[in-house]
C-alpha cells in the first residue's frame, strides 16, 4: 500500500479535481520521475481503495476539491494536507486567491479532518525582499497565525531556494535575498550568479520571532530542508507519522513502517508516490522549482485531458 502524494509538483486540489476524480474511477494513475525508467518513461500506481494507504494533498487553495474530499471521507479513505498560505499577493503568486479567501478555505478544509494534526500550514518559502522585509513577515505571519489558531499544530517554513528557474522568474526590480547557495548543490548558480544576495543574520532573528509567534498560538515551527538551522529549530517531516496519528493505531503502524523517502538534503519525509507533473501548475509563483515558465504551465493546464492517465 502507498501514500499517494498529490502533489509536490503541481496543485491538484486547486486545478485538477476532475482529473483526480477520473483517475480514481479508473483505479490507477501514471506518472514520471526525474530518474527516468518505467515503461516509455512512465510508471503506474494503483488508486484502488485497497491499495491506497492514504492521500497527502499539497495545495494553496482546495476550494474546487471539496466534492473529491467528501467522496474520500464517504469511502473511508484517509487523507491529510500540506497547505501553503503565505499572503504574498499577485506580485509573487499571480493566480492564488487572496489571503482572506485561502484562510477561509484552510479553516473549512481543516474542519472536516479528524484533528488539527492532519493539516500542516506551510509559510513557505519565506521571501526576504525589498517588498517583504523581516518586519513585513512578522506582521503577516502573526495575522495568518491568529486566523489559523486551533486548526493546525505545525507550521513548516524555509527560505526561498536559489534555483535557476526561480531566479530567472523573479520579479524585476525586487531585491530578493535568497537562501545562501551551497557550493556543492548549486554549482550552476554560483557560476551564473556569483554575487547573488543571500539572507544572513536577519534570517535567524526572523525565524526565532516566527517560532515564538507560532508557539504562543499552539503551533510548532519546523524547518523544511534548511539544515543550516536544523540544530536550532525542529526539522520538518512533511509526510510523517504525526499527520496520520489521528487515523488510529493501525494507520500509524503502517505509516511508521514505510521507508524513508527524502526528496532532498534535510528532508524527513516517508516514501510516497507522487502523481503530479512538472510545469502543469498555472499559479505563477516565481519561486516554484518545478515550473519552467508560467506561460508553459498555463498552456499545459489548458491542453490537459482530464481523462488521460497522466497530466501530460
Amino acid at each position: 500500500m502507498n501514500i499517494i502524494s498529490a502533489s509536490r509538483r503541481t496543485d491538484i486540489p486547486h486545478y485538477y479535481a476532475r482529473w483526480f476524480r477520473e483517475r480514481r474511477k479508473a483505479g490507477f494513475a501514471e506518472y514520471r520521475t526525474v530518474f527516468g525508467g518505467g515503461r516509455n518513461g512512465r510508471f503506474s500506481v494503483s488508486l484502488k481503495p485497497e491499495d491506497v494507504l492514504a492521500y497527502l494533498f499539497w495545495t494553496k487553495y482546495a476550494g474546487p476539491f471539496q466534492e473529491e474530499l467528501a467522496e474520500l471521507r464517504a469511502a473511508g479513505v484517509p487523507y491529510a494536507f500540506q497547505y501553503t498560505l503565505t499572503g504574498y499577493g499577485p506580485g509573487y503568486e499571480p493566480d492564488i486567491p487572496a489571503a482572506e479567501d485561502t484562510i477561509r478555505d484552510f479553516l473549512s478544509t481543516a474542519a472536516h479532518l479528524p484533528a488539527a494534526d492532519c493539516i500542516q500550514w506551510r509559510y513557505d518559502p519565506i521571501v526576504l525582499s525589498s517588498a517583504c522585509p523581516p518586519d513585513w513577515h512578522r506582521r503577516n505571519f502573526e495575522r495568518i497565525a491568529d486566523a489559523l489558531c486551533g486548526s493546525t499544530r505545525v507550521v513548516n517554513v524555509s527560505f526561498v531556494e536559489p534555483y535557476l528557474k526561480a531566479i530567472s522568474k523573479a520579479p524585476a526590480g525586487e531585491s530578493i535575498r535568497w537562501r545562501r547557495p551551497d557550493p556543492g548543490r548549486h554549482k550552476a548558480v554560483f557560476k551564473k550568479y556569483p554575487h547573488l544576495p543571500s539572507a544572513g543574520a536577519e534570517a535567524e532573528l526572523l525565524l526565532q520571532d516566527l517560532s515564538d509567534l507560532a508557539r504562543s498560538r499552539g503551533m510548532e515551527l519546523r524547518i523544511c530542508c534548511n539544515e543550516e538551522w536544523s540544530g536550532r529549530f525542529p526539522g520538518a517531516s512533511c509526510c510523517g507519522l504525526d499527520l496520520f496519528l489521528p487515523f488510529g493505531k493501525e494507520m500509524s503502524g503502517s505509516v511508521s513502517r514505510l521507508a524513508a523517502g527524502p526528496s532532498r538534503t534535510g528532508c524527513g519525509c516517508r516514501k510516497v508516490v507522487d502523481i503530479g507533473m512538472d510545469t502543469t501548475c498555472p499559479g505563477g509563483c516565481f519561486y516554484c522549482y518545478v515550473t519552467t515558465t508560467r506561460e508553459q504551465a498555463r498552456m499545459n493546464y489548458h491542453r490537459h485531458d482530464p481523462a488521460a492517465a497522466w497530466l501530460r
